[in-house]
């Protein structure tokens, strides 16, 4: 007579729903880490296109200074609207999180319930083996007499 565990299916399937959300979460993740780095990207170009700006003004026309601030605007506009896709990613990032958290809080629920099932299986088993034991030594003293 084996051990089996009545809600074995539903804990495996709350394994499942976990395993799915840390693959969520780590997706994410690896989106947020993707666009902060393209972020810092967008202002170390920035802080290098203003130094160049700031040594070449003396020997550039108004034209081009123009143009250096025109670019300058664009990448500062690339850069508020990166930031607006962090902010989002991290909202998303504290959904699955949290989405996470609530997987791994009811699995652990069954595993909890598996586990006090199994110590009452044991305890069954060791009743059994006591009344046998019991039954054996009762016959014995009946049988001796």
């Amino acid at each position: 007579m084996g051990y089996s565990f009545r809600l074995e299916k539903v804990l495996g399937y709350k394994e499942n729903i976990e395993n799915l959300k840390k693959a969520q979460y780590g997706d994410v993740n690896r989106r947020l880490n993707d666009e902060e780095e393209k972020l810092l990207n967008y202002n170390i170009h920035k802080e290098n296109l203003l130094t160049k700006k700031n040594e070449s003004t003396k020997n550039t026309s108004v034209g081009n200074l123009k143009l250096y601030n025109n670019y300058l605007q664009d990448i500062s506009s690339n850069i508020k609207k990166q930031e607006s896709v962090i902010a989002d990613i991290k909202e998303e990032l504290e959904k699955t999180k949290e989405e996470l958290l609530v997987a791994v809080k009811e699995k652990k629920v069954f595993e909890k319930l598996k586990e006090n099932d199994y110590n009452e299986f044991l305890s069954e088993i060791k009743k059994n083996e006591e009344k046998i034991v019991d039954g054996i030594v009762t016959f014995n003293s009946t049988t001796q007499k």
